[in-house]
């Protein structure tokens, strides 16, 4: 809803509103029938969603007949949008006081107790509800709630005795009968909530084991056993029973016990995969990380795997437990190659070996991992973007080029922007190479317009322009960019200093040029600045002779040149350079 331009006229008719709410003067013949035109048009208005004539329609309204229950209804909503919440309160209050019989008002009354943590006044409200309407589990259940949160246990049990009569028994209302009286320090009554669940599904023995189990947590073993034993015999393989006496045999610490019914469930014919997966995951968490008892669950995990019943997931907790010991890459991937196996789309494990791989820079496993996540999770960037990756590394570029191009025309989920400029910037790479100049543009505009500081778009798309000799002003400022997000990065200074040459500012170029030949000439003491280092090759170095040799140092650029023959990079000029010691324009 929008309150748009009648501010005034709403505050006035707020005003208004908060005098008719006492007015008692009941309305005349005449004033019922202007009543009932007008509050027709003020729904028809909030229905077109014209909201400030539908407010102030209802205000009038509310003049005419200050006891409408429905014009103070829907003016409480007003007042509350407008986050007027004392007023709003006011209008449902009145609204329900005058149709107490409504349940409609009620319920949005008891909501707005709720939200505000009026927990006294939502009570009320909720008993008059159920007043109302007897037969609303929904209201029963609040009541419960604010019952229970309030200790009212006796209460809570009557409204739950409500529930039950209309739904019938079940688990949760027999345990919260059963806490609550618990609570109420009546035992005896608690233990009759869960053998009455019982005695109603006779043949699920299930609830039997419920009642066994609360018996041995208020350390009542003999009962316990007793009910045990009994299911046992009629049911030897109920699952909820094995559980139970792994947790009886921990109570009384009897280990060959909680052995025997973890090989039964783990093991056994009768258990389920979802049951198995479970116990498996208590069982490893809930072990010593010990060298003795890290063994036995490898143990216990290679008999489980030798099993044809075990899936996929069991292979999957199966990594995660060697991801945690922190086992070799080469062993965590020939589980989860197993999971692709079974699970061909499992896209955790897909995603997962896709990480080993890159560490590995196994390029050509990376292809193969991605064009599987390609065909099953067609709209996931990242299978796109590893597997272009993995081709430029091989230089394979129309295929890497092929791989970006499908990925970015599909749709694009919120977060993946950064991916999308990565991509977008690899492409701009790619096309300068194959000499698409101006594809390779546009591809760098793009990346930007995903991600304004993409450092490695910024730093191709003016170094590739400075090669050009154009748009350089553009060029400076993109570089600049680069250059105050890490000034000590060697190639965003060489892009800069050399847009600085090509501008003629051969002093400002110097200037950048020094910090990187700084690097080059000492010894580096640290990892940076052995990484600086190894990134200065014979480009760069004959741009430092080109910038000193403008600057008026002849030596100290031939000098550079010099050091820049024997490195990679350089270009075909540098020989005649050094040759004819002077700088020669390309």
């Amino acid at each position: 809803m929008m309150l748009g331009c009648g501010l005034a006229v709403l505050m006035a008719a707020c005003g208004a509103a908060r005098k008719s709410v006492a007015v008692e003067t009941p309305p005349s013949p005449y004033d019922n029938r202007q009543y009932d035109y007008y509050y027709t048009e003020a729904v028809k208005q909030k229905i077109l969603g014209n909201h400030d004539a539908a407010y102030t329609l209802l205000q009038y309204c509310l003049d005419l007949n200050p006891k409408s229950g429905e014009a103070l209804y829907d003016l409480g909503l007003y007042a509350i949008y407008m986050q007027n919440d004392s007023l709003g309160v006011q209008y449902l209050e009145r609204a329900a006081a005058l149709e107490p019989d409504n349940i409609w008002y009620r319920e949005m009354l008891s909501g707005f107790y709720l939200s505000r943590s009026e927990w006294g006044k939502a009570q009320t409200c909720l008993e008059e509800m159920m007043r109302l309407n007897p037969k609303r589990s929904d209201v029963l259940m609040r009541l419960v709630s604010l019952y229970q949160n309030d200790k009212k246990y006796t209460q809570a049990i009557d409204v739950l005795n409500r529930i039950e009569t209309l739904e019938g028994k079940n688990l949760q209302i027999s345990m919260d009968k059963y806490w609550m009286y618990m609570q109420l320090k009546e035992k005896d009554k608690a233990y009759a909530e869960l053998q009455a669940l019982a005695n109603e599904f006779p043949n699920d023995l299930s609830y039997r084991v419920v009642l066994a189990t609360q018996y041995m947590s208020n350390g009542e073993l003999d009962k316990a056993k007793q009910i045990f034993d009994e299911v046992e015999q009629k049911e030897p393989d109920n699952q909820t029973l094995r559980l139970a006496l792994m947790d009886y045999a921990q109570t009384i610490k009897d280990d060959s016990l909680y052995q025997a019914n973890l090989d039964r469930l783990l093991f056994g014919e009768a258990t389920d995969a979802s049951t198995r997966l479970r116990v498996m995951k208590d069982y490893v968490s809930q072990q010593p990380q010990d060298s003795v008892h890290s063994a036995q669950v490898r143990a216990t995990f290679q008999r489980l795997l030798a099993d044809p019943r075990s899936g996929a997931d069991m292979w999957m907790m199966y990594a995660a437990y060697q991801t945690v010991k922190k086992d070799s890459k080469d062993s965590i991937a020939v589980t989860l190659n197993k999971v692709l196996e079974l699970e061909p789309d499992n896209k955790l494990a897909l995603q997962e070996l896709i990480m080993i791989n890159i560490k590995k820079q196994d390029f050509q496993g990376l292809i193969r991992l991605c064009q599987k996540g390609v065909q099953y999770y067609p709209d996931m960037l990242v299978f796109y973007y590893y597997k272009g990756l993995s081709h430029y590394q091989l230089d394979e570029q129309k295929q890497a080029i092929e791989t970006f191009e499908l990925g970015l025309r599909q749709e694009k989920a919120p977060g993946d922007e950064g991916m999308v400029s990565d991509m977008y910037s690899i492409l701009g790479d790619l096309y300068h190479e194959q000499n698409q100049n101006e594809k390779a543009y546009a591809a760098y505009d793009s990346a930007l317009v995903y991600k304004d500081n993409n450092l490695g778009a910024l730093n191709n798309y003016a170094y590739f322009l400075s090669l050009e000799n154009k748009d350089l002003d553009k060029a400076q400022e993109m570089s600049y960019k680069t250059v105050q997000a890490e000034p000590d990065n060697v190639t965003y200074l060489d892009t800069y200093a050399w847009i600085l040459f090509l501008k003629g500012k051969y002093a400002e170029a110097k200037i950048y040029m020094d910090k990187i030949v700084a690097y080059y000439d000492k010894e580096p003491q640290t990892d940076k600045e052995k990484e600086n280092r190894e990134s200065i090759n014979g480009g760069v170095l004959e741009h430092a002779g080109d910038i000193y040799f403008h600057c008026e140092e002849p030596d100290k650029a031939l000098e550079y040149w010099k050091k820049a023959s024997q490195l990679d990079g350089a270009s075909d000029l540098l020989e005649q350079k050094i040759k004819q010691k002077k700088y020669i324009a390309p």
